[in-house]
């Protein structure tokens, strides 16, 4: 049996080695294609990744850069490493080695086939902020110049001018008077009087304002405060007068109109010489009434004020031709008239009776 078994050993032996022998062994063909395409894709996303480093310098925003050539690395080396790796003959893991690097490759090339319109994209992505960096510089420059002149910016104090805060405390008063806050008002105008104390409206306003709340001494003496300032102002005498007027002081009314100033106005003398006349200061009255009928002729109550004058002083014919010129001189009410002519007829009986003695 062991020489059965031996002869049949050797005849196995035999053909194995025969089979052996005969077998073809794949032959590795290198692949010209993948040979050609890794390096001309590797060549490819070296530039991208070199023109995408540029443009995010440029813009100064790092972009990532990845390369998806390390794959096939990666593959290789793990298979090689590998510590389950089969006792497979070398021309089937060969084959298998082939195999597997030209799916990678495909793979490679499929993923890295669009970068060619990848790199015309940033090309034209990287163009644009050029034109944008262009136009956006003086924009920059502008912030920059901004920021500079607001730190430059500091406080200063301006001192007006007292013209300029009188102005401002009177446009205050004039507000304060449309809204009826008269208190407000006095306010105002006592800052007017502080910063231009010869302003004679304000000062005037002032005490009408002060006349009204019922304080008529210190509406009296803002008028004095202001003729002391002024001695010729006809505005605060003829309202000082106007004041004492009406709290019944005749007198006192006539002493502060009692002076003439340079530019008396034809009101003024008319206070003057009806208040003198009233009071029966017959040469204050004749002085004024016959300076308002050198200034106002064609007035009929100049000439009736002079006419009663004359009377007064018992100067007949001086009061009948004044009574005659006033009774043909508009201004007269219809009761000014009577009076007229009831001492038109009395002066011509008086005139019969001395002709006749």
């Amino acid at each position: 049996m062991s020489v059965t078994n031996k002869a049949l050993l050797n005849i196995t032996k035999a053909k194995s080695d025969v089979e052996n022998t005969s077998t073809i062994s794949p032959a590795i063909v290198p692949n010209m294609e993948s040979r050609f395409k890794a390096p001309f894709f590797f060549a490819i996303g070296l530039l991208s990744s070199i023109s995408v480093l540029g443009w995010a310098t440029l813009n100064n925003e790092p972009t990532p850069v990845t390369t998806p050539i390390a794959n096939d690395a990666a593959v290789v080396e793990l298979a090689s490493n590998s510590p389950t790796k089969n006792s497979t003959p070398e021309s089937v893991s060969s084959i298998y080695l082939s195999e597997s690097r030209h799916k990678t490759e495909k793979q490679a090339a499929k993923i890295t086939t669009p970068v060619p319109t990848a790199i015309i994209k940033a090309a034209s992505t990287a163009e644009k902020p050029t034109v944008k960096n262009e136009n956006t510089v003086p924009v920059i420059s502008t912030k920059q110049n901004v920021k500079s002149e607001s730190d430059a910016f500091y406080v200063e104090e301006v001192e007006l001018l007292p013209s300029e805060l009188a102005e401002k405390s009177r446009s205050a008063a004039r507000k304060a008077l449309d809204e009826s806050d008269f208190k407000q008002a006095i306010l105002e105008y006592y800052t007017v009087l502080k910063y231009q104390p010869r302003d004679d409206d304000s000062r005037k306003k002032l005490a009408a304002l002060l006349y009204g709340k019922h304080q008529v001494k210190e509406a009296a003496a803002v008028l004095q405060q202001g003729i002391k300032l002024d001695n010729d102002s006809v505005t605060l005498r003829l309202a000082l007068a106007s004041l004492l007027q009406r709290e019944e002081q005749p007198e006192a009314a006539l002493s502060v109109v009692e002076y003439i100033p340079l530019e008396a106005s034809i009101d003024y003398l008319a206070t003057r010489g009806g208040l003198a006349q009233q009071l029966k200061f017959i040469d204050l009255a004749k002085e004024s009434y016959q300076m308002l009928v050198n200034k106002d002729p064609d007035n009929g109550r100049w000439w009736l004020g002079l006419a009663i004058v004359y009377e007064r002083e018992a100067e007949v014919d001086k009061a009948y031709d004044t009574y005659q010129s006033a009774l043909i001189k508009p201004g007269l009410s219809r009761s000014s008239q009577v009076f007229v002519r009831d001492r038109i007829k009395l002066l011509e009986t008086m005139k019969e009776v001395n002709n006749a003695s």
